[in-house]
């Protein structure tokens, strides 16, 4: 339950800011920009929910899935989330539902960071967003370059962990089919240890240690080259 409290914390700070995408906004242009009418971050819009990406594991009885998040049924779900005791009893009443959906719509509307969804036997367990990190306020604390593309997560409570993991296997093989996505970086609370692990167990590797004055954090990373090599190993 600790680590849904960690991973739930940059989420919620998105949410609360007067713009709601402000947080992945910097005046810092990239290097190489990449086409912005196309890609993984492009808008959804407004094509909907359709396009799903499905992994089976038959060995586990599985079906993994993620989507596009859809503001007018995914919204209710979130907010069920952090409503729960874990959260705290103020977190719910400072995320109001309409503060939720403005913050989503917003960032499905932008063409650098989109919200996605994570199913697990079509049941709704985890919500991730992926964002350009030349784009993102975390660039300023360490070399990011073209390709890079940051991850956040939010868990469901109770959610099996096994899952987790296989989800954001499959979140990773989704997200590098996409050319312009040459790495994946995701930024580690430093006593979390929880997502440490798990991000390890996914293919991560340490990067950067940085500082910020809210927290110090780990910045990990993985390629699309290592992941295959990881894909390939497996099979």
């Amino acid at each position: 339950m600790h680590s849904n409290r960690m991973i739930l914390n940059h989420q919620i700070v998105k949410i609360m800011s007067s713009k709601p995408i402000a947080l992945f906004s910097t005046s810092k242009k990239a290097a190489h920009p990449e086409k912005f009418s196309s890609g993984l971050c492009t808008s959804f819009l407004p094509s909907g929910i359709e396009k799903t990406f499905i992994r089976e594991v038959p060995e586990h009885q599985l079906r993994i899935a993620v989507r596009p998040f859809c503001v007018a049924t995914d919204v209710s779900i979130l907010f069920k989330w952090i409503s729960q005791e874990y959260a705290g009893p103020l977190l719910a009443r400072s995320c109001p539902p309409q503060e939720l959906e403005e913050s989503y719509a917003s960032m499905i509307e932008s063409d650098f960071a989109q919200p996605f969804m994570g199913l697990v036997n079509d049941t709704p367990v985890c919500q991730m967003d992926i964002f350009r990190m030349q784009q993102d306020v975390l660039s300023l604390s360490y070399p990011a370059r073209p390709g890079d593309y940051g991850l956040q997560l939010l868990v469901a409570p109770l959610a099996v962990q096994d899952n987790i993991l296989l989800l954001i296997q499959t979140c990773l093989e989704y997200f590098f089919s996409f050319p312009e996505v040459g790495r994946i970086i995701v930024n580690i609370e430093e006593r979390n240890e929880y997502n440490r692990q798990l991000f390890k167990k996914a293919g991560f590797r340490s990067l950067y240690d940085i500082r910020t004055i809210y927290r110090s954090s780990s910045l990990y990373g993985c390629t699309t080259s290592h992941f295959r090599q990881l894909q390939t190993a497996i099979q």
